[in-house]
């Protein structure tokens, strides 16, 4: 008999716990209330500078000329040079593979 008195005991203090944080608890928060974030960022390059206002480096799209792309789109150190790009041609002339 014992047994069967703590398990409804368990049972009802489960439920009561459960209808009680639905009035106690505060109220959920959505995200979809908030004002809406902008979906894009347009700009013709992005420089990186360091903490003294000096260029670190340039995201930039550069026109790539004939190919699969129109453009490509480079990274480029403080002194100016590609260090990495993507898109465009894969063949470049020998004086663009020289930096």
């Amino acid at each position: 008999m014992n047994n069967k008195l703590g398990l409804a005991f368990a049972l009802f203090a489960g439920l009561a716990g459960g209808m009680l944080t639905r009035y106690i608890a505060p109220p959920p928060v959505f995200a979809q209330t908030q004002t809406p974030v902008t979906k894009e960022v347009r700009a013709q390059s992005f420089v990186l500078v360091d903490a003294a206002g000096r260029a670190a480096g340039t995201f930039s799209a550069d026109a790539a000329g004939a190919g699969l792309s129109p453009y490509r789109i480079v990274l480029r150190d403080a002194n100016g040079r590609e260090i990495w790009s993507a898109g465009g041609s894969a063949i470049r002339p020998l004086a663009a593979n020289s930096n």
